[in-house]
């Protein structure tokens, strides 16, 4: 049976509502005034920075553990930050908009990104919960912790770094392969298109994350340093390659590890990695122009952009199936947009994502949009209870991952970057569970 928890539903739910309305009903009238979009866009971000205010203020959670966190965090940065750094440095928008039209529907960009942030923390407020997930809520058990097993960790972290090695050794120039920068890559035809075998060493990556879990849950000091230390060279390939989207992700996931389910971070170590010059083109490049972008899918949605229906995710499931068994296998969604509205540069082989935005608005138009977001503000939720519930390596782990992807998804979607998570999760949860499920077993016996 599905209860409600009636005594938090029923605050702070209503002007949330309300306001996801009156998005709605801006987008759908498209007014030429782009007074409306922007009022509603300033509000909705007045509530989300309360909630993310409330999350740092919350007794019982870590904000910094909070996926939803992440999401108004991204958001803002994409759809009102960037915008803003655009207009008060005067800067122009990237060459690959130039002589486009990205402030025709600018009011109905402006709608959707009050909507994604309304949903996310309409979502976050929601407890939807089975009677059997009550009574376990009540209760202030803490699950046994098994230390993870080491075999199966030597395993995985070989098969994981010799498939990417193996990449690497195809590229012509290993060493550039892994540690060039993009330009560098380009120049020596490094191909970073074959599937799964580019993202191979993050697989290694979650067997040491999810040890480092271990050692924050049992406390571990000098191991959790160590474990810590040797994170942050996963991150080194993607950092030196200039691939904000995987090295902030990495030490997003990192960061949230070391927190654990501790309210406050006693000590988190942070090098200043960018200057104000580096801070202010990436406001200002494609690395944040993902509301220009959704400008231009939005005037070509319905004509030259079919709506999909959920095709695009078809390619989620279908990812670990190579295309020469499958040569109809869905492509995916970024590559289909980028054919469609920005042709030379998809033959060209350059690619920039359209936000979390665009994939469920052109799979099922603006309810998508709604559900999506505020499924998400559900989901991270319930991650984080759950986590302070059990406070076991792989709730630590699971959580940490899941809301360090946060960031990657807002700023991309669902099809094309989950497989940036999967390996890492898959990894971490099969050390985590074997062992878990060994102790088990001789437990009965």
């Amino acid at each position: 049976m599905v209860v409600l928890d009636s005594s938090r539903n029923s605050r702070g739910l209503t002007l949330p509502i309300i306001l996801i309305l009156a998005a709605i009903l801006n987008y759908y009238l498209d007014l030429n005034s782009k007074n409306l979009g922007i009022f509603i866009l300033i509000i909705s971000s007045v509530l989300g920075t309360f909630e993310i205010f409330r999350n740092f203020r919350s007794l019982t959670s870590s904000a910094v553990a909070n996926g939803n966190v992440w999401v108004l965090a991204s958001l803002f940065l994409i759809f009102i930050v960037s915008p803003f750094v655009r207009i008060a440095t005067n800067s122009e928008l990237p060459l690959v908009f130039a002589r486009r039209d990205t402030v025709t529907n600018l009011n109905q960009v402006n709608s959707l990104a009050s909507i994604a942030i309304l949903g996310v923390i309409l979502g976050s407020r929601v407890y939807v919960r089975t009677q059997r997930q009550r009574i376990l809520s009540e209760s202030t058990h803490i699950m046994r912790n098994y230390r993870p097993s080491l075999t199966v960790s030597i395993f995985l972290c070989i098969f994981w770094l010799t498939l990417y090695i193996y990449w690497a050794s195809r590229q012509g120039n290993p060493l550039t392969a892994v540690f060039g920068s993009r330009s560098a890559q380009r120049a020596v035809g490094v191909i970073k298109t074959n599937g799964y075998l580019v993202d191979s060493l993050y697989g290694a990556f979650g067997v040491v994350t999810a040890w480092l879990a271990y050692s924050v849950r049992e406390n571990r000091i000098k191991l959790a340093r160590i474990l810590f230390l040797a994170s942050l060279i996963f991150v080194v390939p993607s950092f030196l390659q200039g691939d904000r989207s995987k090295s902030v992700f990495f030490i997003l996931v990192i960061i949230i590890l070391i927190n654990g389910w501790n309210v406050k971070v006693k000590k988190i170590y942070i090098v200043a990695a960018f200057s104000v010059k580096n801070i202010t083109e990436t406001l200002t490049k494609e690395d944040t122009a993902m509301a220009p972008a959704l400008a231009i899918l939005l005037s070509n949605l319905g004509t030259n952009i079919p709506y999909m229906y959920g095709e695009s995710y078809i390619n989620l499931v279908a990812k670990p199936v190579p295309r020469a068994l499958w040569p109809g296998k869905p492509i995916e969604f970024d590559t289909q947009m980028m054919r469609v509205l920005f042709p030379s540069y998809a033959a060209s082989g350059v690619g920039f994502a359209f936000s979390a935005i665009s994939e469920p608005l052109v799979n099922f138009g603006l309810t998508g949009v709604v559900v999506f977001f505020v499924g998400i503000g559900i989901f991270n939720r319930r991650n984080l209870e759950e986590m302070i519930k059990k406070r076991t390596s792989v709730s630590i782990f699971l959580n940490a991952w899941l809301a360090g992807f946060m960031f990657v998804l807002v700023r991309g979607n669902l099809s094309v970057d989950f497989q940036r998570a999967v390996f890492p999760i898959i990894s971490g949860l099969i050390v985590l569970y074997f062992n878990d499920a060994r102790a088990k077993i001789f437990r009965r016996n």
